[in-house]
C-alpha cells in the first residue's frame, strides 16, 4: 500500500497516527486494488473518499483486527477502518471546507 501525505510517500509499514490540526481536517482518497474483495464485488476498481478526517491511523489494531487503517472524523462524528491488504493507495490532503458528508 502507498501512503501519500501532502504529496510525500510515507513508509506504510510503520504504525502512524496522522492528526489534523486544521479547522476542516483532512480529505482522504482511498484506491482499492483491482483484485480486492470490494472491487470484485462492485465489478470495477473502487475509489472511496473520506472527508474532514481528524485522524488517519495506519496499522490500527485491536484484539480482533490487525493490519487495518482507520479514518476518523470528529467533525462528522463518524469513522471507519479498512483492511490494508485490499488497498492500493491512500492519498491525504488538507481539507479547505466542511463537506456535507464524511
Amino acid at each position: 500500500m502507498k501512503l501519500i501525505y501532502f504529496g510525500v510517500e510515507l513508509d506504510a509499514t510503520k504504525e502512524r497516527e496522522i492528526l489534523s490540526g486544521g479547522k476542516f481536517g483532512l480529505n482522504v482518497t482511498v484506491t482499492y486494488k483491482k483484485d480486492s474483495w470490494m472491487s470484485k464485488h462492485e465489478g470495477h476498481q473502487v475509489v472511496d473518499f473520506y472527508n474532514n478526517c481528524t485522524e488517519v491511523h495506519n496499522l490500527y489494531s485491536d484484539a480482533i483486527t490487525k493490519n487495518r487503517i482507520a479514518f476518523e472524523s470528529d467533525i462528522h462524528s463518524t469513522g471507519c477502518n479498512r483492511d490494508i491488504e485490499d488497498i492500493e493507495s491512500v492519498n491525504i490532503q488538507v481539507a479547505n471546507k466542511k463537506e456535507a458528508t464524511f
